[in-house]
């Protein structure tokens, strides 16, 4: 869909895009939490708010901000008004260990955090590392009786021998006036946000994006998804810490006039209930949110409003897409389930299934603007369609950089003879004949066993169809003679269990296997537990699958 607009956003910070949005929307809802509706008007009118009162806590053009906060309006503010001072928004997960919390403030000195008030540990952390911490409570923005009930709830309370400002007593400060200085205004080119990689493995990285990622990525999104026009609502769930729930969750939403739909809390289980009460257009979501769809699918509810589903952040299994695509159909929707490929490198996506296309494992057409190539990871040479690779990836959307990691850039970051920089993903993929582009699995999930490569998805996808089986990983395992060795972790539904144990159900996933994968791929050893690890993004976690023990 071409978007409303005379002029080019991608040369433009992101807050003078919605400032721009803001004057084309006006009383269109921007934002809805819990019911309280917050214009395209109003949100720019506390993000300008929100930009004075920083500015007066010392808040200059290329500082760190960090925010450490869930899915609430001030995020959206904060977010915002440093890019209208020039500083650069650190979107910490509120959930990180207290170590990790101490190790991102001290890597970037931010002149003021802003921390959600109901993680103790973390605010304690924080007393003596940080310039200045403001607490943010996520019912301040929560109709009376909302705010009412999560008092009750809520048995969390701030340490009392701390005693930091809270949000409404900065936010009393945006009223006094100010002024940017000439050489304080920031563009389009300048980093704008700085995002945490989610990787399985390894220590995470701050990623640096500029407006012009934010902004390109949003236009190319709106145009590959062909249906999305102002007013239509989206369900954000995903974290506004996580690309795809920033990049696309708001960002993208606000360019197209639409309204986000904000929830600090998410539980799978009620995701169905969620869409019943706030009737949402586009639904965006990783993998194991719609794998819990899949199996809490109880009620015939009415899904004939959503015209647009999309499944980012993973690898989609085949069983998972074909139930959902039946679920939707069953409750009155036409739309299927397209799957999205990209990384936090890339802010968000960079590429979508056409519509109507059923496809597994398709991660789509590339976006406007943005060229991918697979290369043999040995030689860097580039490889026919139809052949596996790494793939590369260049446009747009395409990251800064790292921060502060001078040899992951060379690494990652490469320019070719033409000059264009080429991002390598470290995923594995190909490009049909027929343009499209299919997905198989991280390089570094590989498993290279006896010189043979086993694309651990092809195993998972083959354990999950099995009786009982609601949930695997595989992964490989050192081994001095071999090089690696395939291990499966299932965990069986308890109606799988007979006898004490769940070796039935175990001995029909190994038949499986040895009638469906080559002798080199069978895993040599299972592991039977409760759940399957998983990262801040819903991936499992390699490092702490090898620290499980059986079960029971």
């Amino acid at each position: 869909m071409p978007l409303n607009s005379d002029f080019d956003i991608g040369g433009l910070t992101i807050y003078e895009c919605i400032k721009s949005k803001a004057g084309e929307y006006k009383d269109l809802t921007a934002i809805e939490y819990y019911g309280n509706k917050i214009s395209y008007s109003a949100l720019i009118s506390n993000i300008d708010r929100c930009a004075a009162a920083m500015y007066l806590h010392g808040v200059r053009n290329g500082m760190h901000v960090a925010v450490i906060l869930p899915n609430i309006p001030q995020a959206v503010f904060i977010f915002y008004a440093c890019s209208k001072l020039g500083a650069v928004c650190d979107l910490i997960h509120p959930l990180s260990a207290v170590k990790e919390l101490e190790d991102y403030i001290a890597s970037v000195d931010p002149q003021i955090v802003f921390v959600y008030d109901e993680i103790p540990a973390g605010i304690t952390c924080l007393s003596g590392n940080a310039k200045k911490v403001i607490l943010v409570s996520p019912s301040e923005y929560l109709p009376r009786m909302a705010r009412l009930a999560l008092k009750v709830r809520s048995g969390v309370k701030t340490p009392s021998f701390i005693r930091f400002e809270t949000f409404p007593e900065f936010f009393k400060e945006g009223t006094k006036p100010y002024a940017l200085k000439e050489d304080e205004h920031p563009i389009a080119s300048d980093e704008c946000a700085m995002l945490y990689t989610g990787g399985t493995t390894g220590k995470a990285k701050g990623v640096l994006l500029s407006s012009t990622n934010f902004n390109k990525n949003a236009e190319a999104a709106i145009e590959s998804c062909e249906c999305l026009e102002k007013g239509d609502r989206f369900l954000s769930v995903l974290p506004i810490f996580h690309g795809f729930g920033l990049g696309v969750g708001i960002h993208t939403v606000l360019v197209y006039g639409g309204t986000s739909i904000l929830l600090p809390v998410f539980k799978v289980k009620k995701f169905i209930q969620l869409i019943s009460k706030y009737k949402p257009a586009v639904i965006a979501g990783v993998p194991a949110i719609f794998g819990a769809i899949v199996s809490g699918d109880s009620k015939d509810i009415d899904m004939s409003f959503v015209k647009l589903v999309i499944s980012g952040g993973d690898r989609l299994p085949p069983d998972t897409q074909d139930a959902m695509n039946e679920l939707l159909s069953r409750h009155g929707s036409k739309a299927v389930v397209r799957q999205g490929y990209g990384l936090t490198e890339c802010l968000s996506g960079v590429s979508l299934m056409p519509p109507g296309c059923l496809e597994h494992n398709c991660i789509g057409r590339p976006y406007s603007n943005t060229d991918f190539k697979i290369i043999d990871p040995e030689t860097g040479n580039e490889v026919p369609n139809g052949t596996n690779g790494e793939i590369l990836i260049s446009g747009p959307s395409v990251m800064i950089g790292y921060y502060n990691e001078k040899e992951e850039n060379l690494n990652t970051l490469k320019m070719d003879g033409n000059g264009r920089v080429w991002l390598h993903t470290g995923d594995m993929g190909r490009i049909g004949d027929n343009g499209l582009l299919y997905f198989e699995c991280r390089i570094k999930r590989m498993i290279i066993t006896n010189g043979y490569n086993v694309y651990p998805g092809v195993l998972e996808d083959i354990i999950r169809r099995c009786h009982g089986v609601s949930d695997c990983a595989v992964i490989g395992v050192p081994d001095a003679l071999r090089g690696e060795i395939v291990r499966a972790y299932i965990v069986f539904d308890k109606k799988a269990e007979q006898g004490g144990s769940f070796d039935e159900a175990l001995k029909g996933v190994k038949k499986e296997l040895g009638l469906t994968v080559s002798k080199f791929a069978m895993p040599r050893s299972f592991a039977v537990v409760e759940k399957i690890p998983r990262t801040k993004v819903g991936k499992a976690d390699t490092d702490a699958l090898l620290n499980l023990k059986n079960y029971p």
